[in-house]
């Protein structure tokens, strides 16, 4: 599971963030070559609450995320990594739009910026947006939503709708072509 990548990024999480003590017990056995590691048993060690704990997962997630995204590719390997975290931190449909929602609008938003400043989503760049929905959860409306925002700014610049990756319903659609 744990590629020369994903133990760099923990490595360097460690030295981006101030941690608790058990995370930095978690981020280090994350960053071993082949980590054992027991999270509910780290908690009791530390007499961290679970339910507390996971607030913390979910930052540690989102480090993880940003780290990742910052080359604005998520390679399939990073995609799993994530997922992984997720199951070993058992993070639930909704905790990031529960715990995080502001993080998670900051990060489709800039994500989003950077896809749609060309005015045109490329097939990879929607690929992209499917594994960003994907990653935080989000059904299909949330991610429209989201994109809605970036897609009308490309639109006030002369795109076409078309050629966004997005749905816009025939009523949103005519009063924006009509406010132009």
């Amino acid at each position: 599971m744990n590629s020369e990548k994903f133990k760099l990024a923990f490595e360097e999480i460690q030295k981006r963030i101030e941690l608790p003590e058990y995370l930095k017990v978690i981020c280090t056995n994350l960053s071993i070559e082949k980590p054992k590691i027991e999270v509910n048993e780290v908690l009791h060690n530390y007499g961290i609450n679970p339910s507390i704990a996971k607030v913390d997962f979910l930052h540690l997630i989102f480090e993880y995320i940003k780290l990742s995204l910052e080359d604005n590719i998520l390679t399939n390997g990073e995609r799993d990594h994530i997922k992984y975290l997720k199951r070993l931190f058992q993070i639930q449909p909704g905790d990031f739009q529960l715990h995080n929602s502001w993080q998670v609008e900051k990060v489709m938003a800039l994500q989003l910026s950077k896809i749609y400043e060309d005015n045109f989503v490329t097939p990879e760049e929607a690929l992209l947006k499917v594994d960003l929905q994907e990653l935080f959860d989000l059904s299909f409306d949330e991610m429209n939503e989201y994109s809605k925002k970036e897609a009308i700014v490309s639109i006030q610049k002369g795109a076409s709708a078309q050629d966004l990756d997005v749905f816009f319903t025939h009523t949103e659609y005519f009063k924006l072509r009509s406010s132009l």
